[in-house]
């Protein structure tokens, strides 16, 4: 009877389980079905143009890395982005110039708190078309409970800067340290064969010291002075500061904030860094009075940036579409084009991913280019530290073939253009760089490690035949050999050579003068136009009107021929944004210690030449 008993209560048990698992297997696929469709719906309504107001406020809620290039991704990796993603510059900067004459746009609202830096040079983009928007007399506010330091340098920019009365502003000056790992190497066993040209080629020092050299010091505190300047020289201009008075402030903070009793947001709205400390009710009150409307739920009214953006580019397709229908408006002769070809992040071989520039990519894009319909010059935007050689001279061979074509090529220099980013822009008829743009670097170096130390700590042996002298003059497991170090150091001298060569016709200086300034040697925007690395000071547009000048042009139009995204990654974007998918907040200790970690293996994951030899400015990277 007991064991009868314990049978039916085990199958009592077993029925509600097999009953929970049938219902599981059935219920899951249907609820996860459920979640596409609504997705694709969400997804295909964010799609759709949003009606513009008749008053409202531009909205410039930036979340994500400013880009200038959007990168393909996976279908998963474009669903889970999230609100996490890429912001792409041109768009935003379209906006805001095409708010400047919108009669309905009354007011442009900065919220930046999502968004990852910007840096100094992607700042002066902005603040371009943001002083175009106020030349139209109307107000910009920015708005935010925290800002970090590339934050609040946009935000100053502002006609007020608004903060929560308990939030604060991140101010600390500009760093850069870097892990030296001689010993750690050293420790296990691991040995780092550096090879270099350029005494001054510094981004292989952490393998090989313990500390930083003297003339890396010197390097690095010139070039990082010299962003630092123009960051400060940002903020001062816009907030009506003397010069030397963020300097001042910073310096004075550990002082002043005892003064103030730890108060940080008073102190700041007490030396002028801010306007007003609202909470989010007053703040919100305040707009609503500025913007002068409000939407159905009592906030001010206001239109996403990007959902407006995507408005005017309806407007502006319907617009063709009925000058097109439209037999005798049409005239036939073709408009000259200047297009615009980014090439943004590491310099790789092959396609592009996320932070790297795929040579191939970049040939597709430059072919593309020069296929189109009226075209007269080419500006290249380049914002990349280096990387891969190879990668770096077949973009450089697709360049020289265009300029075979007769087409003018202008280089636009974004934050950073350095090593191979100034490979490729060297044989350009012109170059133009912001003061605050990090270039130079014109050095070539070798690494890679091996395990020869680890085998003889372990007792290990290795041995074998070879049929040639060198056969084993470069392995994982015995290490490099002198043979092998010559051959190294003899293919990285002609590279150098070859660098230097490229330079001095493009620039048009005698080899020594380039050898001068090269070494590896990094420099500032404002300190390459004096020694004649770049030919002047300007942004994008600047450039683009120099490159109309050289094709002899007054009349034209621009096209920027970036990488192609599917509509399909566009679509998982959307809905991965309406979905609002988890990412870790900006500002978080835990994404700090992670951006620490992922930086070593991010430039592991860049070393991807066929020869292992590269031209590329480790340190340059985070002025990017």
């Amino acid at each position: 009877m007991l064991w009868t008993a314990i049978k039916r209560i085990f199958g009592g048990v077993w029925r509600v389980l097999s009953g929970i698992s049938k219902g599981i297997s059935v219920l899951l696929p249907i609820l996860l079905l459920a979640y596409l469709v609504g997705a694709l719906l969400l997804g295909f309504k964010a799609a759709q143009p949003e009606p513009m107001p008749d008053r409202a406020a531009l909205l410039v809620n930036l979340s994500g890395v400013l880009v200038e290039n959007r990168t393909p991704l996976e279908p998963f990796d474009a669903l889970m982005q999230g609100d996490s993603g890429e912001v792409l510059l041109p768009v935003l900067l379209k906006a805001i110039n095409d708010a400047a004459d919108d009669d309905r746009v009354t007011a442009l609202v900065m919220d930046l708190q999502a968004l990852a830096g910007p840096s100094v040079t992607q700042t002066l983009e902005i603040k371009a078309a943001l002083d175009t928007f106020k030349a139209s007399g109307k107000p910009v506010v920015a708005i935010g409970d925290y800002y970090d330091q590339g934050q609040y340098a946009l935000a100053a920019q502002a006609d007020t800067v608004v903060l929560h009365p308990e939030g604060g502003i991140n101010l600390y000056g500009f760093a850069i340290y870097k892990s030296y790992v001689k010993q750690l190497l050293e420790n296990a066993k691991i040995t780092m064969n550096v090879f270099r040209v350029g005494e001054n080629k510094s981004a292989v020092e952490p393998f090989l010291r313990d500390d930083m050299s003297e003339s890396e010091r010197e390097v690095i505190g010139r070039w990082l002075g010299d962003l630092w300047d123009s960051y400060t020289g940002l903020v001062e201009q816009s907030r009506g500061f003397e010069p030397g008075a963020v300097q001042q402030f910073i310096n004075e903070f550990p002082d002043r904030l005892e003064v103030a009793g730890g108060d940080q947001p008073q102190l700041m709205l007490d030396a002028g860094f801010v306007d007003k400390l609202f909470t989010h009710d007053q703040r919100d009150q305040f707009l609503s009075d500025l913007v002068g409307a409000t939407d159905e739920d009592g906030h001010y009214q206001a239109i996403e940036y990007g959902a407006y953006a995507q408005l005017n580019a309806y407007n502006e397709s319907e617009s063709e579409s009925e000058s097109k229908s439209d037999g005798g408006a049409v005239s036939d002769a073709v408009t000259p084009l200047i297009a615009i070809v980014p090439i943004e992040g590491e310099l790789i071989p092959g396609e592009s991913m996320q932070g790297f520039a795929g040579s191939d990519t970049v040939v597709d894009q430059l072919e593309r280019a020069v296929e189109l319909e009226g075209l007269a010059a080419v500006v290249l935007r380049i914002n990349s530290p280096g990387g891969s050689v190879f990668a770096s001279e077949v973009m450089r061979q697709k360049i020289l073939a265009i300029k075979d074509l007769g087409l003018p090529v202008v280089v636009s220099m974004g934050g950073v253009a350095a090593s191979g980013g100034y490979y490729i822009a060297a044989d350009a008829d012109q170059i133009w760089a912001h003061p605050s743009t990090i270039t130079g670097s014109i050095g070539v170096f070798a690494a890679f490690p091996t395990v020869e130390k680890l085998y003889d700590w372990a007792g290990a042996t290795v041995d074998g035949v070879s049929t040639t002298g060198i056969a084993s003059a470069i392995r994982f497991d015995t290490g490099v050999n002198p043979a092998g170090r010559r051959i190294i150091n003899s293919l990285i001298s002609n590279i150098y050579v070859e660098f230097v060569d490229l330079v001095a016709r493009g620039r048009g200086l005698s080899w020594d003068q380039v050898n001068d300034i090269a070494g590896g040697l990094v420099w500032s925007g404002r300190d390459a136009l004096d020694i004649g690395l770049v030919d002047s000071l300007g942004g994008l547009n600047a450039a683009v009107a120099a490159a109309a000048t050289l094709a002899d042009v007054s009349d034209y139009e621009t096209r920027r021929v970036g990488t192609p995204l599917s509509p399909e990654q566009l679509i998982l974007e959307q809905i991965g944004k309406e979905l609002g998918s988890v990412h870790v907040p900006g500002g978080s200790m835990a994404t700090r210690l992670i951006k620490q970690l992922v930086q070593p293996l991010r430039i592991m994951d860049s070393l991807q030449d066929p020869k292992n030899i590269y031209v590329r400015c480790l340190e340059c990277a985070s002025a990017l």
